[in-house]
């Protein structure tokens, strides 16, 4: 029996396996790995299949800034104990009206936390980054030191290989049930497999309510997103030479610089949450979304708004549109929240913001499975799902 099966191999689960590491033994991260033939495979998927995730510590949301502060000054730490880099620092820029008070509660909050941020004009931005063409009227709130994006692939890659490296066992298997018990918790996999724990943590995404894992419906939002790619040839890639990640205040859209992806090929990306994307609440629509390449409407439209956004896109022959899913609590926090007694934790729901934070959401998953109580700047309270009584463990590890 393990003392600590975590189950859900992606950002939030792998990074409260490494956690759980450091804090006790008999630890395990029961998940399977990405499928390599999208279309045949029968099993769940995870939107961590990417290359590119943005991070910074400018948020509106407190709580997203300082946790996206933590995980940011631990992913040196992260690759050292894994030897697998993740991260760039390329920089943040998010671009509005002056009128605006988005990029402003963001700046409050990323002061409040010691980010590096500097104001610009829209002829500043024009003069720094001669890719952009936005209005007179806009501003841009620029991040420097300790932001930029993330591998989510290769994140998960080495929260996974850190924990294994501290005596973690990785499972590259699916649970299918979890049911407690007097003296522990029973998780059984898609091919069978019986797997008991004295305690589990549920950090299974999207797929969490869909797959029926949490003691009681969560009533999580699942929604697919899609996102544009616009391939960089080498004759033009020379025009996005320092470019940051970005958020578009106004439309919501965040923006990649141009990444190498696993074709060896380099694309600048995009995603908008529309009110066209779909919500999902059964297995089969969920994982036929991840097999597709999303809605070709937001393909149309979000190709047409990065042209006029970046006028060097007009020599760009090669786009095509991804799929991808964001898990929505009613909070707008992650639940982590313990249940039956202590025997079970839910870490999950990344509201669309998750991978910048993960590590830090995992820190406090770990600490709230084992009965840990070290203290942390967001509430523990606020973690919680609505009208659900806490449990705490009878006994701490």
């Amino acid at each position: 029996m393990y003392r600590i099966l975590v189950i859900g191999r992606g950002l939030i689960g792998s990074a409260t396996a490494r956690h759980l590491t450091k804090l006790t033994d008999g630890v395990a991260l029961l998940g399977p790995i990405e499928t390599t033939d999208p279309q045949s495979h029968s099993g769940v998927f995870g939107s961590h299949y990417d290359e590119g995730r943005m991070t910074r510590v400018v948020d509106p949301v407190p709580e997203w800034s300082i946790t996206a502060k933590n995980s940011i000054l631990r992913y040196g730490e992260i690759e050292a104990e894994s030897g697998i880099p993740f991260f760039t620092e390329a920089g943040y820029l998010g671009i509005g009206p002056e009128s605006g008070d988005y990029l402003k509660r963001s700046a409050a909050q990323g002061a409040e936390n010691g980010a590096d941020l500097t104001w610009l004009s829209a002829s500043d931005m024009a003069q720094r980054f001669s890719f952009l063409a936005v209005p007179d009227a806009y501003e841009g709130l620029y991040e420097g030191r300790n932001a930029g994006y993330v591998s989510p692939r290769k994140l998960v890659a080495a929260q996974a290989e850190a924990a294994r490296r501290a005596a973690a066992d990785l499972i590259d298997a699916e649970a299918t049930a979890v049911r407690p018990f007097a003296g522990g918790v029973e998780v059984e996999t898609a091919d069978g497999t019986l797997l008991q724990a004295e305690r589990v943590v549920i950090a299974t995404g999207a797929f969490t309510d869909i797959c029926g894992l949490a003691p009681m419906d969560l009533h999580l939002r699942v929604f697919g997103r899609t996102v544009v790619l616009a391939r960089i040839n080498d004759d033009f890639a020379d025009a996005f030479d320092g470019m940051p990640t970005m958020v578009h205040a106004d439309s919501g859209a965040y923006i990649l610089p141009p990444i190498r992806y696993p074709d060896g090929k380099s694309y600048l990306k995009i995603g908008i949450g529309s009110t066209d994307d779909p919500e999902f609440r059964d297995r089969s629509g969920l994982a036929g979304w991840f097999k597709s390449p999303g809605s070709d409407d937001n393909r149309r439209d979000f190709q047409t708004f990065l042209e006029g956004l970046f006028p060097p896109l007009a020599k760009c022959t090669a786009w095509h549109s991804d799929s991808c899913a964001v898990t929505w609590t009613k909070t707008g926090l992650p639940y982590i929240h313990a249940l039956e007694e202590g025997r079970v934790t839910l870490a999950v729901g990344g509201n669309g913001k998750g991978a910048k934070s993960s590590d830090d959401w995992g820190w406090v998953a770990a600490r709230v499975a084992i009965g840990n109580e070290e203290p942390h700047p967001v509430d523990r309270q606020l973690l919680q799902v609505p009208g659900v009584e806490a449990s705490k463990p009878l006994k701490a590890v």
